[in-house]
């Protein structure tokens, strides 16, 4: 035997003996806890904290030059207002009118537009490539009131949900107000392009600017809520009194529709929100939505995708191609709680 084998046999004496240890697989659930909740980019990766995130960042920057107006310097304010007018318009209901608008809503600048007897085309244009890509993601990810709805849902308290036919009922209530405010705008327009819009205006009274506008919670939040002369202490609470049976009414359902989100995610975006229904005319078939997995899916077991949805839609009644919903905005609570993992982002 030579003096090589004696080294290697002397030096690993027991290694002939050694057997492999087979190596244990962890289990799924501890390897998203690994992915989702060990660091920062962790936590990036969960779909509900990033939109969390996103949503927040919107809510400031929808209102983004009121920073510039806290710390007194005018060169930011000029900027801001510099690039409010090159931004497009976004499908969500934002008014240009607040005091710090950055971004302005879709349906908000249309109707104003069409009182004036002007047809948007950039407005409506920017609009369907919008949508026609990534459906109604602003709305889910972008829209102020739908944060604030978003956020008024996070305490756990049991949802209501009400039956499918209930909920489609309800549904059409956008759909009516949408033509209402449409044929009110459009019939405005007209009669001020003609002249003879005065009797018109003396009969709609707050209506006559933006039919929509006095029942809309973004304006009523930054616009009207703004504008107000509110009490700074117990010697100026008088101020209240100036207030006005309308701006109080105006107030009272803007508390309303948060208030009653805790308990019904998102009702005033399923049942109220015109623009909402008009936006779901053209996401419906968008390039990007999302699908189901029919390896991964288990729809006569499972559920929790449509109980997660906020938008109460019966997701398994669609097909596992592609979920061709005008209510879906994308939120993406039913991939980021589907315990098999079986949606999926889609292309169409």
């Amino acid at each position: 035997m030579s003096e090589d084998d004696r080294k290697s046999k002397t030096a690993n004496p027991h290694e002939g003996n050694k057997t492999e240890q087979p190596t244990k697989k962890k289990p799924q659930s501890e390897k998203r806890m690994l992915i989702s909740g060990g660091t920062v980019f962790g936590l990036l990766l969960n779909i509900r904290m990033l939109r969390r995130i996103v949503q927040i960042f919107f809510l400031i920057v929808i209102n983004a030059y009121i920073l510039g107006v806290w710390f007194a310097n005018e060169a930011i304010v000029e900027f801001w207002k510099g690039l409010r007018n090159l931004l497009p318009t976004f499908p969500i209901i934002a008014p240009l009118e607040a005091p710090f608008a950055m971004i302005a809503g879709t349906f908000d600048t249309m109707q104003r537009e069409f009182t004036r007897g002007i047809f948007p085309f950039f407005t409506l244009g920017a609009m369907i490539i919008i949508l026609a890509v990534v459906g109604r993601a602003a709305c889910g990810w972008v829209c102020p009131i739908g944060t604030i709805q978003d956020f008024m849902t996070l305490p756990k308290r049991t949802k209501i949900r009400p039956a499918q036919n209930t909920e489609n009922d309800l549904r059409r209530v956008k759909a009516y107000i949408f033509f209402i405010v449409i044929i009110l705008a459009v019939w405005l327009g007209i009669s001020r392009i003609l002249g003879t819009a005065s009797t018109l205006e003396a009969i709609l009274g707050i209506f006559a600017r933006a039919p929509f506008d006095p029942l809309n919670p973004a304006y009523i939040i930054f616009v009207v809520a703004p504008g107000l002369n509110w009490p700074y202490d117990l010697n100026t609470l008088w101020y209240l009194q100036t207030f006005g049976p309308v701006v109080w009414a105006q107030l009272i359902f803007a508390i309303l529709i948060f208030v009653v989100s805790i308990w019904v995610p998102r009702w005033f975006c399923r049942w109220l929100c015109p623009a909402g229904w008009f936006y779901g005319v053209f996401s419906r078939s968008a390039i990007i939505g999302i699908g189901r997995s029919p390896a991964k899916c288990t729809p006569d077991k499972c559920n929790v995708c449509e109980t997660a949805c906020p938008m109460n839609i019966r997701i398994r009644t669609y097909p596992y191609q592609h979920m061709y919903s005008p209510d879906c905005i994308m939120c993406l609570e039913c991939k980021s709680r589907c315990p098999n993992d079986a949606i999926e982002i889609r292309l169409l």
